[in-house]
């Protein structure tokens, strides 16, 4: 493995064409424009009486209401689920509220879901920079929230989590977060320097140089958990790296018996354990007896806590933090962070059959 590519800022930059590094630098910024969207849009109130909230999307918009969903299940009073498939559940009906998040707004899968919300009269509110979906929201007179920002999707977690949260508290299923949203990002502001391709010592670049060459098992528990799926989908996109996630406590009922074998794992695999100041005290203990399972297996592992101010603090801290250890893997990994050829090759062949 070369290192040298992690060297100084000008081959930091060379190998990044298209700038993927300044999108993740851009997360603080991203997060306080959509925050500043959700506050402006209109969305009747009636929208806020309904018995269960479904995100339609995919990827990088999915994991957004993902995290949301997480991080308000214990305020939220009706189920909040995300699904990631054409057409919706079954349940959704007249009394759901039904958020189609679209990056694009052309993927094909939240266009199935919207289309089946239209259908059956469910309260429809979409979320895009445009396409279809917008289209069809303002040909139904759905509430559209949209934004621009140029970026690979994956790169617009700000706004595909924010836009989710601010258009809830919108209509009142949950509380006025911009308190909390100013308390993350200043917690986010203190992390900058810690990852910047600049510093002398880089604890990113130091993670990213302990888990290159790996497979990289992510585990979380609870918002946490959520994240795990989140920096798993970054390691593939950004890294072009083999990547699985697994959370906390269901993995000690499975996954800890198949830590020994096969003997390749123990070069093959490293684990990266994110840790929260909002983990549960058995959580914390479970934590403790996994490593040592690991140990015992022979296979490398790493704990990543960023302690915060909330569960929101955390979660922008995290990916902030872990957006910049696999763009330094992809670095690593001699791969340009931004193109995805892979999907792209799906996307032709899925537009011929």
């Amino acid at each position: 493995m070369d290192t040298s590519v992690l060297s100084s800022v000008e081959k930091i930059r060379t190998a990044d064409p298209e700038g993927m590094l300044d999108r993740i630098k851009e997360l603080p910024q991203q997060v306080r424009d959509a925050w500043a969207i959700a506050k402006k849009a209109t969305i009747p109130p009636a929208y806020g009486d309904v018995r269960n909230v479904v995100v339609a999307g995919m990827g990088g918009s999915a994991i957004g209401g993902d995290l949301a969903a997480a991080l308000v299940a214990n305020e939220l009073k009706v189920p909040m689920t995300v699904h990631r498939d054409y057409g919706l559940p079954a349940y959704v009906g007249r009394d759901s509220l039904v958020i189609a998040s679209s990056y694009s707004g052309n993927t094909e899968e939240t266009l199935s879901g919207l289309e089946d919300a239209r259908k059956r009269g469910a309260k429809v509110i979409a979320i895009t920079t445009g396409g279809r979906v917008a289209e069809i929201a303002k040909a139904s007179n759905f509430p559209l929230v949209t934004f621009a920002y140029p970026a690979r999707p994956r790169a617009t977690l700000g706004y595909s989590l924010t836009l989710v949260l601010g258009v809830l508290a919108k209509i009142g299923l949950i509380h006025d977060l911009s308190a909390d949203v100013d308390t993350a990002l200043a917690d986010v502001a203190k992390l900058q320097e810690r990852v910047h391709e600049g510093a002398a010592s880089n604890d990113a670049k130091k993670l990213a140089i302990a888990l290159a060459g790996r497979v990289v098992f992510v585990y979380g528990a609870g918002v946490m958990g959520v994240m795990a799926r989140r920096v798993k989908g970054q390691w593939n996109e950004n890294a072009k790296n083999w990547a699985a996630y697994d959370v906390l406590p269901e993995l000690d009922h499975n996954a800890v018996v198949g830590f020994p074998e096969p003997p390749i794992a123990k070069q093959a695999l490293a684990v990266l354990m994110l840790r929260s100041g909002q983990d549960l005290g058995r959580h914390r203990v479970r934590w403790g007896v996994t490593a040592e399972l690991l140990d015992q297996a022979g296979v490398d592992h790493h704990a990543l806590e960023l302690p915060g101010a909330s569960a929101l603090s955390e979660v922008l801290q995290m990916t902030y933090f872990t957006d910049h250890v696999s763009f330094y893997v992809a670095l690593l990994n001699g791969a340009d962070p931004s193109p995805n050829k892979s999907i792209d090759f799906l996307k032709d062949r899925l537009s011929r059959a």
